[in-house]
């Protein structure tokens, strides 16, 4: 398990045309507009990464999935028997400091983790990365 921290400037600027607005299928009860705005920037970032992360060879699965206990979101990574699970969130309520986990479980191989780290480190978007491996 590996947690990052960092932030993206850059990915969570205000953008019209993203496809990380939020949808109908994405309910959120009792949550105020700051927070809903949290969550689409969480969510911009979140399908940049995806997509990182395809390029690099590292296969996400298609869903991905509003987390309300960690307010953000998670998706999950093939691998092996197994599975790796990224949990993407903004703990700090600020809107620009980003928390990743990636946590490998059941049979999945190892190195997703460090796959990640170094997209993260080559990548011009994430600035002040802060890596916690476990």
């Amino acid at each position: 398990m590996m947690s990052f921290s960092f932030t993206a400037p850059k990915l969570l600027e205000p953008d019209a045309d993203t496809d990380a607005i939020l949808r109908a299928s994405d309910v959120c009860y009792n949550v105020s507009r700051e927070s809903l705005e949290r969550l689409a920037k969480i969510k911009k970032f979140v399908l940049w990464l995806k997509a990182e992360m395809e390029k690099a060879g590292l296969p996400t699965e298609k869903g991905l999935v509003l987390d309300g206990e960690s307010g953000g979101w998670f998706f999950d990574v093939a691998s092996n028997e197994g599975f790796v699970m990224c949990i993407v969130s903004n703990l700090n309520g600020d809107g620009t400091h980003i928390s990743l986990l990636v946590t490998e479980m059941g049979g999945a191989a190892e190195g997703v983790d460090r796959a990640v780290e170094a997209l993260l480190n080559r990548s011009s978007e994430i600035v002040e990365l802060e890596v916690d491996a476990r």
